[in-house]
């Protein structure tokens, strides 16, 4: 029984002294999902280019990611339908301040695993909570913002018009917003 709990004592302090990094490898993907029809079904997409800002390397996740940002021009969304996109932009997007949307990673509680997120859209800037997981070398976070918190309404009022008939007159003004990258961990005693 003393060796089981020596050993298990040395594993544990062996782990405890390894050195570790975390790295980002590979693109960000940011997605998000907006509901439509009084029943709120989901329609998601992401955006084709996004420029990603921040650290490449850190000791912790934390220090990855904690400061990194992303820009996004609002006219390189994708649904995977051209003739929604084509709407989005025209009735939705261009229909606000500004072509871009922007979002920093202000802080990290890496055991409570909630990042907190300013997202800048429409002249803007609100502070978003997103609960992460980091699993197979995979960082995802999630949230939900309110267009109006975002003094979007005018513009989810004209998509809503636009698409009045698909969307059998009803267009949601919550949104689900999320983000992935690839982080590799490395290790060394």
């Amino acid at each position: 029984m003393m060796k089981k709990i020596a050993l298990s004592v040395l594993v544990a302090a062996t782990v405890a002294m390894a050195d570790c990094s975390y790295s980002k490898s590979g693109d960000v993907s940011v997605n998000w999902t907006a509901f439509k029809t009084p029943m709120k079904k989901g329609v998601g997409g992401t955006f084709r280019s996004i420029v990603y800002k921040g650290t490449e390397k850190g000791a912790s996740l934390t220090q990855l990611l904690k400061g990194a940002k992303v820009m996004i021009q609002t006219n390189n969304v994708d649904s995977g339908n051209t003739g929604r996109d084509a709407k989005l932009v025209q009735f939705f997007f261009n229909q606000m301040d500004g072509q871009m949307l922007e979002a920093q990673i202000l802080d990290m509680d890496e055991e409570a695993k909630v990042i907190l997120v300013e997202v800048i859209m429409n002249g803007k800037g609100l502070n978003v909570p997103m609960a992460y997981s980091y699993e197979k070398g995979v960082f995802t976070a999630g949230g939900v913002i309110d267009l109006g918190d975002f003094k979007a309404l005018d513009a989810l009022t004209s998509i809503n018009r636009a698409c009045y008939d698909l969307h059998a007159g009803k267009t949601w003004q919550d949104v689900n917003i999320g983000f992935s990258v690839k982080v590799e961990e490395s290790c060394t005693k």
